[in-house]
């Protein structure tokens, strides 16, 4: 049975927030094992060797270890069949590796976004990030692109690695409806039947577009005294937190702040939810937006390239202008608007779900 390790910054095994990339790192392990690989999962947030890492066995059992080195001496990279990369540290031990001779393990890429675009459009990108994304994508035997969206970006930046490149879109993780939790909640929240629920799920910081909502959101809770916000994710910048818990004690019947939340009962916040605020400036795929379409949310949109399957079953803003307001309180009055885009973001992101072929892609490029 050939053995493969994963690494990631991030994954859901704790109660501790975990984003896009752990949700898709848990996809592709789970799609491994249903192929009969011996898939493990090393979790570090970390680029120095001495900093803990753990360790998900491919029987669910966590391991912690110290630091890298006690990891190495319990199994070595050179152990495993292939390496598959979701993040971009110890890049030095895997040139090692690629510079080895005899058996060695393939390496594999998986990037998720591709960090020279957003440095481009004005990102604090740091450079050390930056600089050793390339040096992945130059040391990977296959790099794996995550949507069509960046497989144009990466063909416009990196044309001369165009023939590593395996396109295998994200997919969504589902869970099905839970009326009697979803009762739990409306008690918990005081949500009544006339109520308006919108719901934002992200980290707390810029480039995800929270200061957009915060700086707007109170005039909107004074102008509708029925609508419930819930804003969810980690908190990375200590301002916008601080602004947030001000606002939230102004409006502490209407505005809710959530750290963490297991993805089975964040699936319920989306099915009792009316309309989905998307207001990030940078984006790869978005699996909270497919995630929120499913559950038949109305979707607010701010308006990038990789929502344009979206166009005409959203409502759209641009950051830095004004029409957020507008918009959302269009879809705050307008229940039939809300019915009419959510049918059709439904349809949309039924049908992505339904291509889904990453179990196949998996195998298919774990045989070259």
């Amino acid at each position: 049975m050939k053995k493969i390790l994963l690494i990631s910054f991030e994954y859901p095994v704790s109660r501790t927030y975990c984003g896009g990339v752990g949700q898709i790192v848990k996809q592709c392990r789970n799609a491994l094992l249903k192929l009969g690989y011996e898939p493990y999962v090393l979790i570090t947030a970390s680029f120095q060797k001495k900093y803990p890492v753990k360790l998900l066995l491919p029987d669910d059992t966590l391991v912690n270890y110290k630091h890298f080195w006690n990891f190495q001496k319990d199994y070595g990279l050179c152990r495993f069949n292939y390496i598959i990369q979701h993040f971009i540290n110890w890049t030095g031990e895997l040139r090692k590796i690629k510079n080895r001779k005899g058996r060695k393990p393939k390496i594999i890429y998986h990037f998720h976004s591709i960090l020279r675009r957003e440095k481009d459009s004005g990102f604090k990108t740091l450079n050390h990030f930056l600089h050793n994304q390339e040096k992945m994508i130059y040391i990977a035997d296959k790099i794996i692109c995550p949507s069509r969206y960046e497989y144009d970006n990466f063909s416009r930046y990196f044309p001369s690695f165009l023939n590593k490149v395996v396109l295998i879109e994200n997919t969504i993780e589902t869970f099905s409806k839970k009326p009697k939790q979803i009762k739990e909640i409306r008690a918990e929240y005081n949500i009544r039947k006339n109520d308006t629920v919108a719901l934002y799920v992200g980290r707390l910081e810029n480039i995800k577009g929270a200061d957009v909502i915060i700086k707007y959101l109170p005039g909107i809770l004074k102008r509708h005294a029925k609508l419930k916000f819930f804003m969810i994710g980690k908190t990375l910048q200590n301002d916008l937190y601080k602004k947030l818990m001000r606002l939230k004690n102004q409006f502490p019947q209407q505005l809710f702040y959530i750290r963490h939340m297991d993805k089975d009962k964040l699936f319920q916040f989306h099915y009792l939810s009316h309309i989905y605020i998307h207001s990030s400036l940078s984006e790869s795929f978005s699996l909270s937006t497919h995630e929120s379409a499913l559950c038949n949310n109305a979707l607010l949109l701010n308006r990038l390239p990789v929502l344009d399957k979206f166009k005409d079953a959203a409502m759209f803003f641009d950051v830095g202008a004004d029409n957020f307001i507008p918009g959302f309180e269009h879809l705050i009055k307008n229940r039939r608007l809300r019915s009419r885009l959510s049918r059709r973001a439904f349809r949309i992101a039924k049908g992505f779900l339904a291509k889904n072929r990453l179990k196949e892609k998996l195998s298919e490029l774990l045989r070259l």
